[in-house]
């Protein structure tokens, strides 16, 4: 009998690689655990950019219009349990150890720490017999191994520079590799700007997709509010919340393919809270924001958010791992923001300290006048509250460890 850190520990250490694309394995698992229904519905979301925040909208969506939904976020922020989400909630360690259980009583071949996951989170999705099913596809789309159950919709959020060595040094070639979860018959909706590579697979299977800025786009006012106008130029006045515009339509387009109610429920969707996304918290009269922005892309848009909020960090702190475009995000913060930028070591596997981040951007021809360096984030947090005023903001971005090290603040 393992407890859930016994178990975590355990499916780490039964595969030789971290990562391991293909759906060989996967497939045969989910044919002999019975797991390619884990639910009557499917949708699957991918893309470089806000997967998890369009999963928890639609999450939200689905579950306010009266369906029982599963949902899985990858990577976690804090704990495992966070990865797989029944009816609303993150699973218990007994459920979770329940799937372990199950699935390493019938294996017979090695799987990765994700495939395990993954394998756990439909396990106990079909034991919760869930109406809808909402699997956030982790790495890519063609081979992650989400792609081995045919989702009934599929929803791809952006297309960005990001895990090049695996995806492709191009727009175009990561498109493709995304759109890998793409299927004949079957509902699309696309986000804003997508490369040709993705709408040539789509056209190449006959399908219509729904695209951002034709069913659906997002109008924002200089009052703090905006409108998700359908076709028809029509639309409800929507406070700014947690979850962008963009976003927020992705998920109001892909829930209407399974419920026509999901439109009554655009308010209430825009206020959900998603850990590590916009993120705010109030700590010693200042606001601070967490958000995992960690390409290019990610942290131009989340400017945007901020600006469309009427926010103005007054302090950068950046956390970011190795194998990042470390020099192409500190030029997307530059043309955003000119405030103090502390660097602090990230943790784990890939873990980069800020000398080296410092390095990696000086290298490229962009050299960080006067840096702040920090080994942990307590001590950058407590630089950047004494360079700062009560009522100031601060930015704490970069990596999914950047806000893993700061979940002490909402203690």
């Amino acid at each position: 009998m393992r407890d859930l850190p016994a178990w975590l520990d355990y499916i780490s250490r039964q595969h030789t690689q971290t990562i391991d694309l293909g759906l060989e394995r996967f497939q045969a698992m989910l044919t002999q655990l019975d797991l390619n229904h884990p639910a009557p519905k499917i949708i699957t979301v991918a893309g470089t950019n806000g997967k998890g925040t369009t999963t928890l909208a639609l999450e939200h969506l689905l579950q306010a219009s009266g369906l029982s939904v599963g949902a899985t976020l990858s990577p976690h922020i804090s704990r495992f349990n966070e990865r797989i989400r029944l009816f609303g909630r993150e699973a218990d360690d007994q459920t979770i150890c329940g799937a372990f259980q199950a699935i390493e009583d019938q294996r017979q071949l090695p799987l990765t720490y994700f495939e395990f996951a993954a394998l756990a989170a439909l396990w106990c999705m079909r034991e919760a017999k869930v109406d809808v099913a909402l699997l956030e596809i982790g790495l890519g789309g063609r081979l992650d191994a989400f792609n081995a159950v045919d989702a009934h919709v599929a929803v791809i959020t952006s297309i960005g520079l990001d895990h090049q060595a695996f995806l492709g040094e191009t727009r175009e070639a990561i498109g493709a590799e995304k759109a890998g979860i793409l299927r004949r018959q079957q509902d699309v909706v696309l986000g804003a700007d997508m490369p040709a590579s993705v709408l040539d697979r789509a056209q190449a299977l006959g399908l219509s997709p729904r695209r951002y800025g034709r069913q659906f786009r997002a109008l924002t006012d200089e009052s703090g509010s905006w409108r998700l106008m359908d076709e028809a130029g029509e639309g409800e006045p929507t406070s700014l919340g947690s979850i962008p515009p963009h976003n927020l339509a992705l998920a109001v387009q892909a829930a209407l393919f399974l419920t026509p109610q999901a439109r009554e429920h655009v308010a209430s969707a825009a206020g959900v809270r998603v850990p590590g996304r916009l993120q705010e918290i109030e700590y010693r009269d200042r606001r601070i924001i967490l958000d995992v922005a960690h390409n290019p892309d990610s942290v131009a848009f989340l400017f945007e958010q901020l600006t469309l909020r009427g926010l103005r960090p007054d302090v950068l702190i950046c956390s970011m791992l190795a194998e990042k475009d470390h020099a192409g995000v500190y030029r997307a913060v530059r043309l955003a923001s000119g405030a103090p930028l502390l660097l602090v070591d990230s943790q784990g596997p890939r873990a980069c300290t800020g000398q080296q981040q410092l390095a990696l951007i000086s290298e490229q021809g962009l050299p960080i006048p006067e840096p702040s360096l920090f080994v942990q984030m307590p001590e950058a947090v407590a630089a950047a509250v004494g360079r700062t005023d009560p009522g100031s903001t601060i930015l704490i971005f970069g990596s999914f460890s950047a806000v893993e090290q700061s979940a002490w603040l909402a203690s």
